[in-house]
């Protein structure tokens, strides 16, 4: 079996991560896997018009709430994996969102939504614990890449993802921004399906 991006992109880290984690991310070509969660959803309300255009673009979840239901679905196509997360809310309400990751460097990755726009992440292993932080914004048009500062935007992000038994792992996305604050997070409890 070929090695998963997360392996390619952690080196000798990969190691580091519980078993809960690395199933998370040990999926390759052609490969899929499915969890589910409870989730909450959250930022202010006067940030509800950029959260919007954000989501328009692909990006972000638009509805806030507490104890949403989370699907994730990944697959692996080639060198790029895939994510497609749907919520669906105490109301009713549904929404998702998708974006693809791709190799940068050792330790880097792309994510990247709709339109060309897309974040940088640096990737660690710490304490056992999987981290990813934002390492700028960027929109791509053909050849032409412009950068985005994270404090155009929301923020910068933070990513932890905690193993809390052989077959959960609690996931913390947050964005901060220098001056909002906390401008946006999700989290929750995660499982295998």
């Amino acid at each position: 079996m070929s090695k998963s991006l997360m392996e390619t992109v952690l080196g000798d880290d990969w190691q580091q991560l519980p078993d809960v984690i690395q199933r998370h991310y040990r999926i390759s070509d052609g490969q899929q896997s499915r969890l589910e969660g409870t989730m909450e959803i959250g930022y202010p309300g006067y940030l509800f018009p950029l959260i919007w255009m954000i989501h328009l673009f692909g990006g972000l979840l638009l509805w806030r709430g507490q104890a949403a239901h989370a699907e994730v679905d990944k697959t692996a196509n080639g060198e790029l994996l895939h994510w497609y997360r749907t919520m669906t809310y105490a109301n009713g309400r549904t929404d998702c969102f998708s974006s693809q990751m791709s190799y940068a460097a050792d330790h880097e990755l792309i994510e990247s939504i709709g339109f060309g726009f897309g974040l940088r992440l640096k990737v660690s292993v710490e304490n056992g614990d999987l981290l990813y932080r934002s390492k700028g914004h960027f929109w791509q048009c053909g050849p032409l890449c412009l950068n985005i500062p994270d404090c155009l935007l929301l923020g910068s992000a933070n990513i932890r993802e905690h193993a809390v038994s052989e077959d959960a792992f609690y996931l913390d996305f947050s964005i901060r921004h220098p001056w909002w604050g906390v401008s946006y997070y999700y989290r929750g409890n995660f499982r295998y399906c």
